[in-house]
């Protein structure tokens, strides 16, 4: 396996023109080993949207840290620069920047914030490999940036996550932390993983989608299938195998996905520009964030009125709708309480959750596979 995790890591390395890249089970596992590389005193406040995967604030807190939400911004659906400068904390240990459905944060104010206060920015790009701000690649502002390889991010290597440093400094300590504690998965979890990767390219389609979405969440609950997430880490506890590397079967998958990186990030820029030229023609509101129409989005987001409707419909008909994220701490169901967050601390994150559905643009979705979509919403959405 090391000369093809060599050469994974030499390709992402490469592709971001960063100083180095680590390979983990899970990209939360990155974002760990990011923040315990830092050597932060336990406690300290650790920013974030409050329109996220509830993976993110618990990996702030299994590293001794404390998630803080700060809103979003109903045009982008990231941090809203401006509330940044009521944060009076004097103990912030750094500011989590995610850059929702592949739309860029404006970095150039977020970067001017943090630098004033000598605070580092930690880049969440799970969403955004190839998007850029300002002709610059999304994950190279931050002191680290940590991306995934869920079945639903930008390309899958069937689970599994990336960490990019963007420091050397920080390379040693990485070092050191993974030779200490890092975790080797099982010859059983590789095995399942690649069982599950084979059938995900069999049988996953546009028309599949949700099917199999729905049908993949019940086998994880009953232990027949690796999940993204286990009940205790659902409810702010950290499992044994947190701390893990990336199977050899990720391995390779992730490697044939960046020999094809420069036609998945095509494709999705031709299905997002696709999307926001013909959305005003069936009435809903196209996104008003400038040039969109030229990055490559992992999700297309748009507002309904009747979201539970629409994706039991399109459960019906056979039509890909994304309903992430349904809580300011995806999934639905979580305890809000068990990650610091209270109803009302970020009402356009809840606003947000309640009516945005998004669009695929993944490589099996055809401009036809996309028609049809546009031609579902016309029938079964109300704008919101």
């Amino acid at each position: 396996m090391t000369g093809w995790k060599e050469d994974f890591c030499r390709s992402l390395t490469a592709f971001f023109q960063a100083e180095r890249s680590f390979l983990f089970a899970k990209g939360r596992v990155g974002l760990y080993a990011g923040l315990r590389a830092m050597n932060l005193p336990r406690g300290m406040k650790v920013l974030m949207p409050g329109y996220t995967c509830m993976v993110v604030p618990s990996a702030v807190q299994f590293a001794g840290l404390k998630p803080i939400y700060i809103d979003i911004a109903p045009e982008t659906y990231n941090i809203r620069p401006e509330l940044l400068e009521a944060v009076s904390y004097p103990d912030i240990a750094a500011l989590i920047v995610q850059h929702t459905y592949g739309i860029p944060c404006e970095m150039d104010r977020l970067c001017n914030w943090a630098a004033r206060r000598g605070i580092p920015i930690i880049e969440d790009s799970c969403h955004c490999f190839g998007s850029r701000f300002q002709g610059r690649l999304c994950g190279t502002f931050g002191c680290f940036a940590f991306m995934s390889g869920q079945w639903n991010k930008p390309f899958s290597t069937g689970l599994g996550g990336m960490l990019l440093i963007n420091r050397p400094e920080l390379v040693e300590a990485i070092e050191q932390l993974l030779e200490k504690e890092l975790k080797q998965p099982s010859r059983l979890t590789n095995l399942l993983l690649w069982c599950q990767i084979v059938a995900h390219d069999l049988f996953f389609r546009p028309t599949t989608a949700l099917l199999l979405t729905s049908a993949y969440r019940a086998l994880t609950k009953m232990g027949l299938l690796r999940g993204s997430s286990s009940v205790a880490e659902l409810r702010g506890r950290m499992p044994k195998d947190y701390f893990t590397g990336m199977a050899p079967c990720q391995v390779r998958r992730g490697l044939r996905e960046m020999a094809r990186i420069t036609e998945n990030i095509r494709h999705r820029t031709e299905l997002t520009a696709f999307y926001h030229r013909e959305l005003p023609g069936i009435g809903f509101s196209r996104l008003s964030v400038e040039n969109v129409e030229e990055l490559p989005l992992l999700r297309y987001p748009v507002r309904v009125a009747n979201k539970a409707e629409v994706l039991q419909a399109a459960l019906r008909k056979g039509v890909e709708i994304g309903s992430w994220f349904e809580s300011p701490l995806h999934p639905e169901g979580t305890r809000l309480e068990d990650f610091g967050y209270r109803v009302g601390m970020c009402p356009e994150g809840e606003r947000a959750s309640r009516e945005v559905i998004n669009l695929p643009t993944h490589l099996k979705v055809s401009k036809a596979a996309a028609e049809k979509t546009l031609d579902f919403l016309k029938k079964f959405a109300l704008p919101a």
